[in-house]
């Protein structure tokens, strides 16, 4: 029996559950077969376990937001997505109650019965991303995609699993104390680079798993997990040798920077093709994909710094070659009801890798209830900046405008969950990051203002973002220009401690005086900046 709380067996989760014996371990936790006795069926019950590492404080904040993360997973409904029955608390630790499979993971189908065509590859491709855009829909991210997270139920259903589960564990870890959860080959890029990621980092991990799928090994393979992560940040995946009319599809997935990915309507249209025997398209980039430059931010990965939990298996792992016999995968309209059984042990997560040196403490983070933006300007302040006394709240922020000028001020967040709760200063430098990448390449925007009498659509070319100094902890700049080249609207943002925010700043005034333009958007942002730091 694998057992991290001895004398399991037998025992009661929350007075209703009855354990009966452990299945395996699953990412950070133990998966434990049980019987639900109100409802009198067998469910599986995922004991999360949370690092060890963490401070009390610490590991209360992790254990609220795995409860909200797995209670929000647990409003997706989709065949294709593990069901969550109920999260309780119990010994002050999360348990996770979900629907029992029948079944094998894709890892294990591989490794049994050799690579698959890439037609069975390609829809199985389909039916996982049709999956995971549900879920993005409600604003959850699966951060964990991997054969060993695709279950393929006897009974035709193509499942992912650990939804949910891997997005707390994330923020459990790499937010709280420094680790990054996740398996060698199937990490994007950006997560390796320290940024939180989207939809689009799920679609590269996807991409990473029909590749090991199809060629029977991941797309990175190295003599050891450092290599294979070092790799994945520093070169192309190997082109693909069996993916056939998948191989460029996979290629496209699987671009180093999210914004020259295909998104997923146009990645489900590619992987349909290849699904029915027909030629690959051409490549299909996000709009206003352009070269970026490399980010000056520090990945996570470096040696003797963050540790790295690589779960589900630490070692790159390759796949038995050979002729494929995959189960059928069921079409629309078949049954979807899966029977409950024992499902097969996964293999134990590997040790993690453990600093050379002593961990960082991070200092305090300054903000802990919400501000109002609108005190932050004096009187005399916004009436020389835009000519406005009094700003207006609203539900991004606060903005002073009047006819031909305006000057906008909003937080800026990465979820759409837990909203009023504080971020640490790890997920407000992973927030400024994410916001600075995205605005490395140009893109035509559209916009309106209607305090300011800008109330029709105006298109603008969207400028490369260029980093400031002297203006927060960290700042960059992004500015819209009219087809004659003038700057109209400066977008810029900075961080102070745990706080990310955005000026947006326009004067119809000063429009054909780029410089003086940009000098009311920067002094406006040192007054903000200023002001939050000398907040108490």
């Amino acid at each position: 029996m694998v057992s991290s709380v001895p004398g399991l067996g037998d025992s009661k989760i929350a007075g209703r559950y009855r354990v009966l014996r452990a299945l395996g371990q699953g990412g950070m936790g133990t998966i434990w077969l049980a019987h639900d006795e109100l409802l009198d069926r067998q469910v599986a019950i995922k004991e999360v376990l949370l690092p060890k590492s963490l401070a009390p404080a610490e590991r209360a904040e992790a254990l609220q937001r795995s409860m909200r993360e797995a209670m929000a997973a647990a409003q997706v409904r989709h065949p294709g997505i593990i069901t969550i029955h109920d999260v309780v608390v119990h010994d002050e630790r999360p348990w996770i109650v979900m629907e029992l499979l029948r079944g094998r993971d894709l890892k294990d189908a591989v490794l049994q019965s050799g690579p698959w065509s890439p037609e069975q590859t390609a829809e199985l491709g389909v039916r996982v991303l049709e999956a995971l855009s549900v879920a993005h829909a409600h604003g959850i991210q699966h951060r964990d995609v991997k054969p060993a997270n695709v279950y393929l139920s006897d009974d035709g259903r193509v499942i992912l699993t650990d939804f949910g589960i891997a997005r707390l564990e994330d923020q459990a870890t790499i937010t709280e104390s420094g680790l990054l959860i996740g398996s060698p080959g199937f990490i994007a890029p950006e997560r390796l680079r320290g940024e939180r990621g989207g939809p689009e980092s799920d679609l590269w991990s996807l991409a990473a798993t029909l590749y090991a799928t199809v060629e029977g090994c991941a797309p990175y393979v190295g003599t050891s997990p450092m290599s294979i992560l070092r790799d994945a940040l520093t070169m192309p995946p190997r082109p693909p040798q069996r993916a056939g009319a998948l191989g460029p599809v996979l290629m496209q997935m699987l671009a180093r920077e999210p914004y020259q990915r295909p998104d997923p309507r146009a990645a489900a249209q590619l992987l349909q093709r290849v699904a029915a025997g027909q030629a690959p398209l051409a490549p299909v980039r996000q709009p206003g994909a352009a070269p970026a430059r490399r980010s000056k931010r520090a990945p996570l990965l470096v040696a003797g710094g963050a540790a790295i939990v690589l779960a589900g298996g630490a070692t790159a792992w390759a796949l038995v070659p050979g002729t494929a016999t995959p189960p059928p995968i069921a079409k629309p309209g078949q049954s979807q009801v899966a029977t409950p059984s024992q499902t097969a042990p996964s293999p134990s997560p590997s040790p993690s890798l453990t600093p050379s040196s002593a961990p960082v403490t991070e200092e305090e983070a300054k903000f802990q209830a919400p501000i109002d933006l609108c005190t932050l300007l004096t009187a005399e302040q916004s009436s020389a900046l835009i000519g406005v006394k009094t700003g207006k709240l609203d539900k991004s922020g606060c903005s002073w405008a009047k006819r031909g000028a305006g000057l906008g001020l909003s937080v800026i967040r990465d979820t759409p969950l837990s909203e009023d709760d504080p971020l640490t200063i790890d997920e407000a430098k992973e927030v400024f990051s994410n916001r600075y990448n995205s605005r490395l390449h140009e893109a035509e925007i559209t916009w309106r203002w209607g305090d300011i009498g800008m109330k029709k659509n105006i298109k603008q070319k969207r400028e490369t973002a260029k980093e400031l100094t002297g203006i927060g902890d960290e700042a960059f700049t992004a500015e819209r220009v009219s087809d004659k080249g003038n700057v109209e609207y400066v977008e810029l943002v900075f961080r102070v401690s745990n706080l990310v925010v955005e000026v947006d700043y326009v004067n119809a005034a000063k429009i054909g005086d780029d410089a003086a333009v940009r000098e009311g958007a920067l002094d406006a942002a040192r007054r903000l900046a200023t002001a939050l730091k000398g907040t108490p």
